[in-house]
């Protein structure tokens, strides 16, 4: 019987079979015997600030100073608007700021996570706008009549939101919200619950109100424009908060 396999050289049979285990995921060298992973140094003596009369205390972590207070805030809506735009302790990145539109009072206050990517002198001017816009329409008001903010000054590609909550951030957005006095607040965006201090793993339908304005939670603006059945699920949220 003739051989008809090619004769394919052990380096290239090796190789073939290297790139097949890490084609399967196994990139790593695995061995049964036990191996020390940790240093076996002898322990640091403890530091006398940590030895209490009652025995030996965990050293205390400092806990990070939240940077915003609603104490130093602005009272006015006007006066909020100037230092939201110029206030350098708030996170721009390289984007420019854009300033939240709309009147005091409005019976609608629509909240985004930040502006569009492409917004430059007007927020929410893109396609996220506009989809919020008819969501303001097809609730009884104009869609220009909300009340637009977001909860950063600028577009950040990817935002720290847990560092931006323990540096009190959230309680710029809950006294920028009781300056607007809207009559209602929606929340777009699955991080601005947990910013405003609601735990992280309730529900969107666990918001009811914020800064005392009945207020509902949902997805953040790219994720419905992305998804029709969120859409559809919000439509009907929404009819049952307004009814």
């Amino acid at each position: 019987m003739t051989e008809n396999r090619p004769d394919i050289p052990l380096a290239e049979q090796y190789g073939a079979a290297i790139d097949w285990w890490r084609d399967a995921g196994v990139d790593c060298l695995f061995e049964d015997d036990i191996q020390v992973m940790l240093s076996e140094k002898e322990p640091a003596a403890i530091a006398p600030s940590t030895v209490q009369a009652g025995g030996v205390d965990e050293p205390e972590t400092a806990k990070p100073k939240p940077a915003f207070s609603t104490k130093e805030l602005p009272g006015d809506l006007d006066a909020f608007r100037d230092w939201w735009m110029s206030a350098h302790e708030l996170p721009t990145g390289s984007a420019p700021r854009i300033a939240p539109r709309g009147e005091i009072g409005s019976p609608l206050m629509l909240v985004a996570p930040m502006p569009e990517i492409d917004d430059t002198e007007r927020l929410l001017a893109g396609p996220q706008g506009t989809m919020l816009g008819n969501i303001s329409h097809a609730l009884g008001h104009g869609a220009d009549t909300p009340y637009f903010a977001s909860a950063l000054p600028a577009y950040i590609t990817l935002p720290d939101w847990d560092a931006l909550g323990a540096a009190g951030f959230g309680s710029v957005l809950r006294h920028h919200i009781a300056l607007a006095k809207p009559r209602r607040v929606i929340l777009f965006g699955s991080k601005l619950p947990a910013l405003l201090g609601q735990d992280a793993a309730a529900p969107p339908e666990s918001i009811t109100e914020i800064a005392g304005v009945p207020a509902l939670a949902t997805f953040a603006p790219e994720r419905l424009l992305d998804h029709p059945r969120q859409r559809a699920r919000l439509w009907h949220r929404l009819l049952e908060w307004t009814a």
